[in-house]
């Protein structure tokens, strides 16, 4: 019977080898255990790792996606939230107008005629509104406040109409002042003629916000706002008492027809948040989908790992414990 040995060097060698192997082993258990990752993905993926890539790369565009829809979502409420201000402040004092026509005074005229200017310097505050440093209705000029000021209005439209005196020519002058490019466009709007470039917001889904404050529907809203306020006495003072009123009285029924087309641009506004919204559910979907199949192909499995954890501890306490009585072994002890 042949009997083979091994010299205290080769056994301790051995052990050595032996319990660094368990200690490596450990060590990358342990990174398994706490990221989570498969610690050898090409030999888990036979070598490919091209697909893990293409999901990497799908999720990080998810990612700019989630992003972009959730900037554009809260870009196109904000300018609804403005919108609604100056739609509610027409239908308001149109109605308030229209109502108080035929028992209308003096003193009721020249109230509705002020309300109205209170109300055409919030429609210019609104769509001079930002978001973030950005204004909203400057098109793509987003660092400039689209318009002049409320008063800036008044004197250019008072100096077109001062001399009249009969409603529907005063009304004449100023839509004609609105569709000049020499008057509204050039005295009051400061922003950019180019509308906002389309946002992406999913793999085949883009949002374009094309709405500035030079838009007629909106410079319709200012319009009527301002002829209500020209039924003022100090704006046009050499108007008669029934002559301001008639011209209040024309601002209300003007009012109500801004308020229409109001409603449509909000309406175009909400069918554009409708579609940021859809996008939004479509792009989580797609999101936890790539994300499911990623930790599929990656993750280590939680209760296999720490099986192996214990596994591999006991052999390095039997290593440990081996080395021990190993050391304690001599001749004198043996004899």
């Amino acid at each position: 019977m042949n009997v083979q040995s091994f010299g205290d060097m080769a056994q301790f060698l051995f052990l050595r080898g032996r319990s660094v192997e368990l200690n490596k082993t450990l060590d990358t258990l342990t990174q398994e255990m706490s990221t989570g990752v498969s610690s050898n993905l090409p030999a888990r993926l036979g070598g490919d790792l091209g697909f893990v890539a293409d999901l990497e790369r799908s999720i990080s565009k998810m990612d700019s996606y989630k992003v972009a829809a959730q900037e554009a979502a809260l870009f196109s409420s904000t300018a609804q939230d403005y919108l609604e201000r100056i739609n509610d402040n027409a239908l308001n004092l149109g109605a308030d107008i229209l109502s108080l026509s035929s028992t209308a005074n003096d003193t009721t005229a020249q109230e509705l005629a002020s309300q109205s200017m209170t109300y055409l310097k919030e429609a210019i505050s609104n769509l001079n509104g930002q978001l973030s440093g950005r204004s909203l209705f400057a098109g793509t000029d987003t660092s400039t406040s689209p318009l002049e000021s409320a008063d800036t209005m008044m004197t250019a439209l008072v100096a077109e109409v001062g001399a009249l005196t009969d409603e529907d020519d005063i009304v004449q002058a100023v839509q004609d002042w609105f569709a000049d490019p020499a008057g509204f466009d050039a005295i009051m709007y400061n922003g950019s003629t180019d509308n906002m470039s389309a946002v992406r917001i999913g793999v085949n889904e883009e949002v374009n916000f094309a709405l500035r404050a030079d838009d007629e529907r909106l410079k319709q809203a200012m319009k009527s706002f301002a002829l209500g306020a020209l039924g003022s006495q100090d704006y046009l003072g050499h108007l008669s008492t029934v002559e301001s009123s008639a011209l209040v009285a024309r601002a209300g029924t003007e009012l109500m027809n801004a308020q229409t087309s109001l409603t449509d641009v909000q309406s175009d506004l909400g069918f554009i948040q409708a579609r940021i919204e859809e996008t939004q559910t479509r792009n989580t979907a797609a999101f936890t989908s790539m994300a499911t199949t990623l930790n599929d192909l990656i993750l280590a499995d939680p209760a296999e790992t720490a099986s192996r954890v214990e596994e591999v501890q006991f052999q390095l306490e039997a290593l440990y414990s081996i080395t021990v009585r190993s050391s304690q072994l001599n001749l004198l002890n043996y004899m």
